[in-house]
């Protein structure tokens, strides 16, 4: 029963929409402007560099938060790694915004920084090399969540998260699937390019 409460509470948790949140002090909605995403990168082109980071932190928080409540409360490292992504799922589905969110790669590197700190900043590290690159932020960001249940197992973690790692990059190419229509057809702009149509509008 334990076990059970936590997976539902790190739901409810990671559900917290804090890009949606911040940038209602602007007095926008994510939703409706920028990309229309409900997560830090779109709470910076809509609300501004310091709601973004606010939204940024939030949403980091919510996965860091999770394990370190798992932990705890004692849970073996099948019902943490479920804990996981009960909080990623509740980002992308959050019951605060009619089962709407964001993309969930945040909350992941929450959860990343709560197990293990270095390794989370080696793929950190990927991301940007990623994104250098490809100069595509969401064929980097896509990338690497599939790379992630891999570079698990090349850094012997224990079976439980890199079956985490796998779920979690499905999860990832579902939340991205109309981005990467876009990128596949040619019509994903560059970060450059992205970066520059957005702050224009806004």
């Amino acid at each position: 029963m334990k076990t059970v409460l936590l997976i539902v509470l790190a739901y409810f948790i990671g559900s917290i929409p804090f890009s949606y949140l911040f940038s209602r002090f602007k007095g926008v909605d994510p939703r409706k402007s920028g990309t229309g995403n409900v997560g830090a990168s779109n709470a910076l082109i809509v609300a501004g560099p310091w709601i973004g980071a606010l939204a940024l932190i939030g949403d980091v928080a919510k996965g860091f938060l999770v394990i370190q409540l798992a932990r705890l409360f004692g849970l073996n490292d099948w019902a943490i790694a479920l804990c996981a992504f009960s909080a990623v799922l509740g980002h992308d589905f959050s019951i605060f915004l009619n089962f709407k969110g964001g993309k969930g790669v945040a909350v992941t590197g929450g959860v990343l920084i709560a197990l293990d700190p270095i390794f989370t900043v080696l793929v950190v590290l990927l991301w940007i090399l990623s994104m250098m690159v490809l100069r595509v932020f969401i064929s980097s960001t896509v990338l690497i969540l599939c790379l992630l249940p891999g570079l698990m197992w090349l850094g012997s973690w224990r079976l439980e998260y890199i079956i985490f790692g796998l779920l979690n990059a499905l999860l990832g190419i579902y939340a991205h699937r109309n981005d990467l229509k876009r990128f596949f057809a040619g019509e994903e702009l560059t970060i450059s390019e992205s970066m520059a149509k957005h702050l224009k509008k806004s």
